[in-house]
């Protein structure tokens, strides 16, 4: 159970009229969440207004809170503040912070040197060559990979993290009811192993594309800084490094041939001035600093390596690939005599032991 603390901030959430500022002035104001439900409807207008006050005064649909807390010890997830140690320290500071947050994985977020890695859906060999070159090269630096989970660049920097032994958080835009894109389910039980799945989403609240866009901030929001790999002129990387720049984070883009589509939006952040040019991971750690201060120490052990022993079904694919070089899924599939399905599963926990690299269009080859 969590404390009455916790329980009442829940509740405030679901008021309607009252957004994070809101909240925070109030708590400010009356000294706790639960003391805010005690103060006279005349009180909380003077620092809400009258139409949020009077919600307030209404408010009596705590049975929210109660499944919320419900569906939550059933599914492994921690309730997480703002007003908790445990909550990003930068997070709160944006001006439209998510009060709750509802986390899977032991990882504590609030003790954490966070870099978002973010860019377009439809990777290219250099933008994936750049991810993990980027992520690597940051070993020494010991940051927190945070990107959304999503197709393309987001899932290249979570695999790189986990494959560096680095601790990855992945933003979702959904509620824990379910896992966004579902390809990426095995992903994110790697990623809550060695770091944390976040969303601020309510177990009842049907999918939304708005939420996305609110998945965004936070992935900006938390960050110390974030990298557009690659992105077109208009998408969901565009706007996230926009948002960081707002919210005073150092952007960085890393720039590619002028005739690249998917440099486009990279070479315009860069000439807008929003984006500095990314050019190499130590250059950036020197940019901010992480070659000469330490990162703060984790409260849970990060993911180190897997294991890679291979089993007899891996080895099949091993010595498909040593023949052939690179394989299309369905071949290596008719080849080792395996479902499909199992193929694919073998070969994304390969590609995350280091055993083999995927390249566009279902194609494998050994690492």
């Amino acid at each position: 159970m969590v404390d009455t603390s916790t329980y009442h901030l829940m509740a405030l959430t679901r008021v309607p009229g009252l957004g994070g500022q809101r909240i925070k002035k109030l708590i400010r104001t009356f000294g706790s969440p639960e003391a805010v439900f005690e103060m006279p409807t005349e009180e909380t207008a003077r620092i809400v207004g009258v139409k949020p006050a009077r919600a307030l005064a209404a408010f009596e649909n705590f049975e929210l809170v109660d499944r919320e807390l419900a569906f939550a010890e059933r599914h492994r997830i921690r309730i997480v503040t703002f007003l908790d140690d445990a909550y990003p320290p930068l997070l709160r500071h944006i001006p439209d912070f998510p009060p709750v947050l509802f986390v899977r994985g032991a990882f504590d977020l609030g003790a954490a040197r966070y870099l978002s890695v973010v860019g377009t859906r439809k990777i290219t060999p250099y933008g994936r060559e750049a991810v993990h070159a980027l992520v690597e090269g940051l070993q020494g630096a010991h940051p927190v990979v945070v990107s959304g989970m999503a197709y393309g660049v987001d899932i290249e920097a979570h695999k790189a993290a986990l494959k560096a032994g680095l601790p990855t958080v992945a933003v979702m835009g959904t509620a824990f009811t379910s896992i966004y894109p579902d390809a990426h389910r095995a992903y994110a039980e790697q990623i809550e192993a060695g770091g944390a799945l976040i969303s601020e989403f309510w177990s009842y609240e049907p999918t939304d594309k708005n939420f996305f866009v609110r998945r965004n901030r936070i992935v900006a929001g938390m960050s110390m800084a974030t990298v557009v790999v690659e992105s077109g002129i208009k998408g969901g990387a565009m706007l996230t490094a926009r948002m960081a720049f707002d919210y005073n984070r150092e952007v960085f883009a890393v720039p590619g041939r002028v005739t690249d589509t998917y440099s486009q939006g990279c070479l315009k952040l860069i000439e807008e001035g929003v984006a500095r040019i990314y050019t190499s991971p130590s250059a950036l750690a020197q940019w901010l600093d992480w070659d000469r201060t330490p990162p703060p120490a984790p409260e849970t052990p990060v993911q180190t390596r897997l294991f890679t022993e291979l089993s007899p079904q891996e080895q099949k694919i091993v010595d498909v690939l040593e023949q052939t070089g690179a394989e299309h899924l369905d071949i290596i599939a008719i080849e080792t005599g395996m479902p499909v399905s199992e193929v694919s599963r073998l070969l994304m926990m390969m590609e995350l032991n280091g055993v083999i690299e995927s390249l566009p269009g279902k194609k494998f080859k050994l690492a």
